[in-house]
């Protein structure tokens, strides 16, 4: 990686902590190495958004018709248009505080997608990750997240997330694309043992796992980076939930913090609230790290409190939108399944399993396994 140009392609979040912090702790990685990297923010044309909202690919049965229909007719609803004024709502208030740490922290670079084919010729390789830039609910028939842009031995892929366990078989040409496209990079490594197996069932070959780029720093490193503090405040119950939180799930959350004798604090997720805080990225990690416990259906927020020592409890998502295999993957691999809430669990019961000293000797060592 020594003196070499890469560019980094990732989704371009403004409002949301774990894609930024991902495309953070990559870049700094990266630039241990010596490495010039650049973060790539394509830009779509008005035509490309609106065909990517509603169908980036081709016909290739009569079900693909129906599947286009119940598509376009699910974002007409009264309820489906609600949520996505309460999601741009969401983003315009994070979008002026995560932004600012985007200009200051990662090195990025606004192109086209036009002039993509043009513009590549100045990078050695293009790295597509972390977070989930192969969600086919996301990027569906889109090839740029498979760095079609460039010359094949130029293309490579750390900690890709799919964010689903399977593909499915509607759209009836969206595994031959995927297959098409994987086929042509020169290495790939996944997040998620879902994801190696979507990948060696299409391409019938064994490939890496590999950490999402959080994990490659330390509690330590991460303080260092981000200049975090240590808690100047009451103590506190951190909340962070990227779907609407249930009133159930809440109930369960104020019992915990009035048997504590805690205040809650909430971060906003994708659901916009008068009643949460907007925080940037470095203080959305930095609260993880002076809670004294976090509740969340998050990823990152999982991540940071396993990396920040944080007890905390994970819940699944009420959007249905992020499957659990993420989750699942990440607590088992680090033996922290405890973090997991079921209906009937006793949280209070759960807080003894907690083993951070085990969890940080599974963390040191999946990092050696990285460099």
């Amino acid at each position: 990686m020594k003196n070499k140009k890469i560019g980094i392609v990732t989704l371009n979040g403004e409002f949301n902590y774990g894609n930024r912090l991902q495309n953070f702790a990559l870049q700094l990685v990266l630039s241990e190495f010596n490495a010039d990297v650049c973060t790539l923010e394509i830009k779509n044309s008005k035509f490309d958004k609106i065909k990517k909202e509603f169908w980036n690919g081709n016909i290739g049965c009569i079900g693909d018709i129906y599947y286009l229909s119940k598509k376009i007719i699910s974002k007409l609803t009264f309820s489906s248009i609600k949520k996505r004024k309460n999601y741009r709502l969401m983003q315009a208030e994070k979008l002026k505080i995560i932004e600012k740490f985007t200009k200051e922290n990662i090195k990025v670079k606004k192109i086209n997608r036009k002039h993509l084919n043009e513009f590549q010729s100045n990078y050695d390789l293009f790295i597509v990750g972390s977070d989930q830039v192969w969600n086919p609910n996301i990027i569906e028939f889109d090839s740029t997240h498979f760095l079609n842009f460039t010359a094949p031995e130029k293309r490579y892929s750390y900690s890709a997330s799919f964010g689903v366990d399977e593909l499915l078989n509607s759209p009836s040409l969206l595994k031959e694309h995927y297959k098409n496209y994987l086929t042509q990079m020169s290495y790939i490594s996944v997040r998620e043992d879902s994801g190696t197996k979507i990948v060696e069932q299409l391409l019938h070959k064994t490939i890496d796992t590999a950490p999402d780029p959080t994990l490659l720093l330390n509690k330590n490193e991460w303080k260092k980076a981000l200049q975090i503090k240590d808690c100047e405040r009451k103590p506190f119950i951190l909340v962070y939930f990227v779907s609407e939180i249930s009133e159930k799930i809440l109930n369960k959350i104020t019992d915990f913090a009035k048997k504590k004798n805690l205040e809650i604090l909430q971060i906003m997720g994708d659901t916009f609230g008068e009643d949460r805080v907007i925080v940037d990225p470095k203080q959305f990690v930095e609260m993880i790290y002076q809670a004294q416990y976090v509740f969340t259906d998050s990823f990152h927020g999982s991540v940071f409190s396993i990396i920040m020592e944080t007890p905390f409890f994970v819940f699944k998502r009420t959007d249905n939108k992020g499957t659990y295999t993420r989750i699942d993957s990440l607590v088992s691999k680090f033996n922290i399944e405890c973090a997991i809430v079921t209906d009937e669990a006793k949280l209070s019961g759960r807080l003894m399993l907690f083993n951070f000293e085990s969890t940080r000797y599974l963390l040191e060592e999946e990092r050696k396994g990285e460099s």
